[in-house]
């Protein structure tokens, strides 16, 4: 046998031997409890689907789910460090993507990048919206902006960074003056709103919880949201380069076997058509969007493409 074709045999049986023991530490795994991160505080849209997303999955993948909470800066402080967390299925994040997508481009302290994780799959989209409360003495932007005027200024509950800068955009646009008020999730919004500490709002969907308190103004996303077909959005509106959708995603760290990815995808197709998340889904009304690990992958870097486009298109300056 020559030596060329030694070699090719040695590295073939080199390379059977890793898919085996891939295959093997996927199915092992997981071997014990599992860490669901959440970018948010308890309380919020996300944390609340989190929690029925985690018992679903506790009885797919056969072992206990928890859920840990992590606020700060929309998300990117659990993402911060989840970026070098060991990857070997025991933590995963569950959170809006634009926490992975937004959260590098205007900030420049932060290291993680969306290639920095592997995505296995999506399940559900944010209503983002601009709210107000119900009492509020105008029904539209254009009340608004009017209102905002005529007062001299508006107080904005701000719960991410992207909820900042599209408030940016939109008082540059018009000529108000606001003032931002930060709070950690969307529960935290909601108390600002309905105890009218603040006008105006950033929302992800929450506010459809307290329909006779808090109504919608106009959709934040690139299309109507489907649980205000009437809204229209803000782009439609003539805020343009705005827009920001905010599916979530599951993600590990970098590094991670992909057959692992493969056993999660699958538990979160299962999660998609279970009856506790189609109820908890109606509930919050936060409707499911099921996408597979290759389509939550693409999504993500069309999003961080679009996210710079806007930011281009409204001259922001990274901090």
């Amino acid at each position: 046998m020559t030596l060329i074709k030694k070699t090719a045999l040695t590295a073939a049986a080199v390379l059977a031997t890793f898919a085996v023991t891939g295959t093997a530490q996927a199915t092992k795994w997981p071997s014990g409890p599992v860490t669901m991160l959440i970018g948010y505080k308890a309380g919020g849209g996300t944390d609340t689907k989190g929690r029925v997303l985690a018992k679903i999955l506790a009885r797919e993948l056969g072992q206990r789910v928890n859920v840990i909470n992590r606020p700060g800066g929309g998300q990117a402080v659990a993402l911060e460090g989840f970026k070098n967390a060991k990857p070997d299925g025991s933590t995963f994040f569950f959170g809006a993507v634009s926490g992975i997508t937004l959260n590098p481009q205007i900030n420049s302290a932060l290291k993680f990048q969306v290639e920095d994780y592997v995505y296995a799959g999506g399940l559900t989209e944010f209503q983002v919206s601009m709210v107000a409360p119900k009492s509020a003495p105008f029904n539209d932007m254009a009340g608004f902006v009017k209102f905002a005027k005529e007062k001299g200024g508006v107080k904005y509950a701000s719960l991410s960074p992207g909820a900042k800068i599209i408030m940016q955009a939109i008082a540059k646009q018009e000529g108000i003056k606001v003032d931002y008020i930060p709070t950690k999730g969307g529960r935290g919004m909601v108390q600002l709103v309905i105890s009218k500490q603040v006008d105006f709002a950033y929302s992800g969907g929450i506010q459809s919880r307290y329909p006779d308190q808090i109504k919608t103004i106009a959709a934040v996303s690139t299309k109507r949201l489907g649980n205000y077909p009437d809204t229209p959005t803000l782009d439609e509106l003539g805020y343009k380069g705005v827009a920001m959708d905010a599916p979530t995603v599951v993600a590990f760290p970098k590094g991670i076997d992909p057959a692992i990815v493969a056993k999660m995808e699958k538990a979160l197709k299962v999660a998609s058509t279970d009856p506790a998340m189609i109820k908890i889904s109606k509930a919050i009304k936060m409707p499911i969007v099921y996408m597979t690990a290759s389509q939550a992958k693409d999504l993500t870097h069309s999003s961080k493409a679009a996210i710079a486009k806007m930011l281009k298109a409204i001259d922001y300056k990274q901090q």
